[in-house]
């Protein structure tokens, strides 16, 4: 279950909290048949970039025209990029058990579970912000 954090639920004072800024492109909408792309993050504590991850992500599908228009992510760009299947632990362990932040986050952590659901690996269990909620 995803987490909508207040900040007073976050238990620690604002300033002292991690956060992992998240933003992915897929091929699509669906979670249950499109794909990630491209995984970009970056890390923030105390107002200061503490960490970077940015891949992309071989889908193993086609990228629909609409999506490259979209994205600028053509298949020739992801064709030698590793496959989710290697670049998801890694992603996982950059962000632990920070704090999500996103833009429709809620639409990103449900592909990065449902990748997870497919390779065996827990859910995303992080608090989250959404900054369109």
């Amino acid at each position: 279950m995803l987490h909508q954090a207040a900040f007073d639920d976050l238990g620690t004072p604002l300033y002292d909290v991690q956060f992992v800024v998240l933003d992915l492109e897929t091929t699509g909408g669906s979670p249950s048949g499109d794909a990630i792309t491209e995984v970009g993050a970056v890390k923030l504590h105390r107002g200061e970039v503490v960490g970077e991850f940015q891949t992309l992500v071989n889908p193993g599908q086609p990228i629909p025209p609409s999506i490259t228009i979209l994205t600028g992510i053509t298949h020739a760009m992801v064709i030698e990029a590793p496959p989710i299947e290697e670049a998801l632990p890694g992603f996982l362990e950059f962000i632990g058990d920070r704090v999500i932040v996103g833009h429709n986050v809620r639409f990103d952590v449900s592909f990065l579970n449902a990748a997870a659901d497919r390779l065996g690996y827990p859910r995303l269990a992080n608090r989250i912000v959404d900054t369109c909620a």
